[in-house]
Protein backbone atom coordinates (compact mmCIF):
# COMPACT_ATOMS: atom_id res chain seq x y z
CA UNK A 1 0.00 0.00 0.00
CA UNK A 2 1.79 3.27 -0.85
CA UNK A 3 1.62 6.14 1.78
CA UNK A 4 -1.65 7.87 2.11
CA UNK A 5 -1.71 11.05 3.81
CA UNK A 6 -4.56 13.28 4.25
CA UNK A 7 -5.59 16.82 4.07
CA UNK A 8 -7.78 17.89 6.73
CA UNK A 9 -11.02 18.68 3.82
CA UNK A 10 -10.30 14.70 3.48
CA UNK A 11 -10.30 13.65 6.91
CA UNK A 12 -13.07 15.12 7.57
CA UNK A 13 -14.87 13.99 4.72
CA UNK A 14 -14.39 10.47 6.17
CA UNK A 15 -15.53 11.30 9.62
CA UNK A 16 -19.07 9.72 8.76
CA UNK A 17 -17.56 6.27 7.66
CA UNK A 18 -14.85 6.68 10.74
CA UNK A 19 -17.73 6.67 13.23
CA UNK A 20 -20.14 4.04 11.61
CA UNK A 21 -16.88 1.76 11.59
CA UNK A 22 -15.98 2.66 15.19
CA UNK A 23 -19.93 1.75 16.40
CA UNK A 24 -19.97 -1.36 13.86
CA UNK A 25 -16.88 -2.58 16.13
CA UNK A 26 -18.38 -1.75 19.71
CA UNK A 27 -21.53 -3.51 18.48
CA UNK A 28 -19.79 -6.38 17.40
CA UNK A 29 -17.66 -6.65 20.49
CA UNK A 30 -20.86 -6.32 22.48
CA UNK A 31 -22.27 -9.16 20.89
CA UNK A 32 -18.84 -11.17 21.57
CA UNK A 33 -19.45 -10.25 25.40
CA UNK A 34 -22.95 -11.30 25.40
CA UNK A 35 -22.63 -14.43 23.62
CA UNK A 36 -19.02 -15.31 26.20
CA UNK A 37 -21.85 -14.28 28.99
CA UNK A 38 -24.67 -17.10 27.68
CA UNK A 39 -21.69 -19.79 26.90
CA UNK A 40 -20.46 -19.26 30.41
CA UNK A 41 -24.54 -19.57 31.45
CA UNK A 42 -24.62 -22.26 29.67
CA UNK A 43 -21.72 -23.89 30.35
CA UNK A 44 -23.13 -23.79 33.91
CA UNK A 45 -26.35 -25.60 33.15
CA UNK A 46 -24.55 -28.20 31.77
CA UNK A 47 -22.22 -29.29 34.51
CA UNK A 48 -25.43 -28.59 36.86
CA UNK A 49 -28.00 -30.64 34.94
CA UNK A 50 -26.15 -33.96 33.94
CA UNK A 51 -24.26 -32.94 30.50
CA UNK A 52 -27.56 -31.77 28.49
CA UNK A 53 -25.83 -30.61 25.86
CA UNK A 54 -28.00 -27.34 24.82
CA UNK A 55 -26.57 -27.94 21.63
CA UNK A 56 -29.11 -25.70 19.66
CA UNK A 57 -28.08 -22.60 22.16
CA UNK A 58 -23.88 -23.49 22.07
CA UNK A 59 -23.95 -23.41 18.05
CA UNK A 60 -26.05 -20.18 18.39
CA UNK A 61 -23.67 -18.31 20.87
CA UNK A 62 -20.51 -19.76 18.95
CA UNK A 63 -22.63 -18.61 15.27
CA UNK A 64 -22.70 -15.01 17.01
CA UNK A 65 -18.64 -14.22 18.09
CA UNK A 66 -18.20 -16.07 14.77
CA UNK A 67 -20.51 -13.71 13.32
CA UNK A 68 -18.84 -10.55 15.45
CA UNK A 69 -15.00 -11.66 14.61
CA UNK A 70 -15.61 -11.41 11.04
CA UNK A 71 -17.67 -7.65 11.23
CA UNK A 72 -14.28 -6.35 13.33
CA UNK A 73 -11.66 -8.29 10.94
CA UNK A 74 -13.50 -6.55 8.25
CA UNK A 75 -13.69 -3.12 9.84
CA UNK A 76 -10.05 -3.93 10.83
CA UNK A 77 -8.69 -4.15 7.50
CA UNK A 78 -10.98 -1.49 5.71
CA UNK A 79 -9.29 1.16 8.23
CA UNK A 80 -5.58 -0.43 6.99
CA UNK A 81 -7.33 -0.06 3.29
CA UNK A 82 -7.69 2.92 3.69
CA UNK A 83 -4.52 4.14 5.47
CA UNK A 84 -6.50 5.03 8.86
CA UNK A 85 -5.07 3.97 12.19
CA UNK A 86 -7.23 2.95 14.80
CA UNK A 87 -5.61 3.65 18.15
CA UNK A 88 -7.91 2.23 20.91
CA UNK A 89 -11.50 1.00 19.30
CA UNK A 90 -13.09 1.76 22.55
CA UNK A 91 -12.74 5.13 22.74
CA UNK A 92 -13.12 5.55 18.68
CA UNK A 93 -9.33 7.26 18.69
CA UNK A 94 -7.97 7.43 15.13
CA UNK A 95 -5.31 8.76 13.65
CA UNK A 96 -4.99 10.16 10.09
CA UNK A 97 -1.34 10.66 8.23
CA UNK A 98 -0.97 13.68 7.00
CA UNK A 99 1.64 16.07 5.91
CA UNK A 100 2.26 19.69 7.70
CA UNK A 101 5.49 22.13 7.30
CA UNK A 102 6.84 19.35 5.21
CA UNK A 103 6.37 16.44 7.84
CA UNK A 104 4.58 13.77 8.46
CA UNK A 105 2.04 14.52 11.54
CA UNK A 106 -1.37 12.68 12.70
CA UNK A 107 -4.49 14.42 11.82
CA UNK A 108 -6.50 13.26 15.24
CA UNK A 109 -10.36 12.65 15.43
CA UNK A 110 -11.96 10.32 18.41
CA UNK A 111 -15.47 9.55 18.21
CA UNK A 112 -18.02 11.81 18.37
CA UNK A 113 -16.61 14.85 17.12
CA UNK A 114 -18.42 16.58 13.87
CA UNK A 115 -14.95 17.81 12.67
CA UNK A 116 -11.47 17.28 12.59
CA UNK A 117 -9.40 19.93 14.79
CA UNK A 118 -6.54 18.25 15.74
CA UNK A 119 -3.33 17.21 15.30
CA UNK A 120 0.15 15.60 16.47
CA UNK A 121 3.00 14.58 15.95
CA UNK A 122 3.89 11.11 15.08
CA UNK A 123 5.56 10.59 18.15
CA UNK A 124 3.04 11.78 20.83
CA UNK A 125 -0.09 10.68 20.97
CA UNK A 126 -3.57 11.88 21.80
CA UNK A 127 -2.10 13.64 24.83
CA UNK A 128 -0.07 15.62 22.69
CA UNK A 129 -3.05 16.90 20.72
CA UNK A 130 -2.59 20.23 19.07
CA UNK A 131 -5.59 22.42 17.57
CA UNK A 132 -5.25 22.87 13.69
Amino acid sequence: MADIHFTAAEAESAIPWMQNAVDSMRDATANVEEAQSQLSALMDAIQSNGRKSHGEEWEAQQTAIAEAAETIRAVLEEFDDRGIILRDPKRGLVDLPSIREGREVYLCWISGETSIEYWHEVDEGFEGRQAL
